[in-house]
């Protein structure tokens, strides 16, 4: 969403009820950040409000997108960076009670799996219920392919949602 919108929006609404729009994707804390970092303070005296004080042009300004701005936080957004790792034993986990069968599977990966490229991936937390038999299922394969839970949840509704648009 463009910086202009969003002050048109604060003009008329809080902050807070902004950032519950689904097409915001920021926090609260994160708006009034990203505010701040393309050059506006907010003012309590004289008429509230929000006011550009940075340097260049405010319409230029206005024109970007508030992502520019912002810095994901923890709990918000992940940047995954996986380029070329090989494999070594001091990326192995431990207390891994099924050590062969995984070395056995992870040496067959090696042979066949193409190595994954992936830059500035940003990722939104989510929580949902699943059956427990499935999720126990889900961290044993986890496991054995050395990749993590979310991996394997993203890369199934991936391959899925591929499936439904074939149909």
């Amino acid at each position: 969403m463009k910086i202009g919108k969003i002050l048109e929006l604060i003009t008329t609404d809080t902050p807070a009820n902004i950032t519950k729009r689904a097409d915001v994707h920021l926090s609260e804390k994160s708006l009034r950040k990203a505010l701040n970092k393309a050059g506006y303070e907010y003012r309590n005296s004289g008429e509230k409000g929000w006011y550009f004080v940075g340097e260049g042009d405010e319409e230029t300004v206005q024109e970007q997108l508030i992502y520019d701005f912002a810095t994901a936080g923890k709990a918000k957004a992940n940047v995954s960076t996986n380029v070329n790792k090989e494999p070594n034993d001091t990326n192995q986990r431990s207390n891994v009670g099924i050590k062969r069968g995984k070395e056995h599977v992870k040496q067959a990966n090696e042979q066949s799996a193409p190595t994954i490229e992936r830059t500035n991936v940003i990722r939104k937390r989510s929580s949902f219920d699943m059956d427990v038999e499935l999720m126990k299922e889900l961290k044993i394969q986890a496991i054995i392919h050395d990749r993590t839970v979310y991996e394997l949840v993203e890369s199934a509704v991936r391959h899925y949602l591929a499936e439904l648009k074939g149909k």
